[in-house]
């Protein structure tokens, strides 16, 4: 996996682009929340950038990517453990874990995969992630 900043816009753009791919697919609803969000614009993270990302870390799922049926990828726990940590910041942590809420309810429904890198999320982050609003 590519090492980007703590707290780092590439970082969370690597974190949105997982939370994104975690049902398998990356849906226009998915991209679309994600352009739309405040943090999105707070963080000033472009749809050209965003997307760059998006594809560096697909080459980096290939790489490191567990997978199991089919061509569908799952990600090992300490590499999504791993890729949490890079965001230290707990207002950051917090405003991360909305936007992630928001991508995985945008096709209207939430998958296991998706389900489980939120709880991942909020597990590593504690209670300074679900605490509070980002201001």
């Amino acid at each position: 996996m590519r090492h980007y900043e703590i707290d780092s816009p590439h970082t969370v753009s690597r974190l949105l682009a997982l939370t994104a791919l975690a049902d398998g697919g990356l849906g226009c609803s998915e991209i679309e929340v994600l352009m739309e969000a405040d943090l999105a614009r707070r963080l000033r993270i472009g749809r050209v950038e965003f997307e760059r990302i998006l594809r560096e870390h697909c080459d980096d799922l290939l790489a490191s990517a567990h997978c199991s049926r089919g061509l569908r990828l799952n990600v090992a726990g300490e590499v999504l453990d791993l890729l949490l940590e890079d965001i230290a910041d707990p207002a950051l942590q917090r405003a991360l874990l909305h936007a992630m809420q928001d991508i995985a309810s945008a096709d209207g429904v939430e998958t296991a995969a998706e389900v489980y890198v939120l709880g991942r999320a909020l597990e590593k982050w504690g209670g300074r992630a679900a605490a509070g609003r980002f201001n």
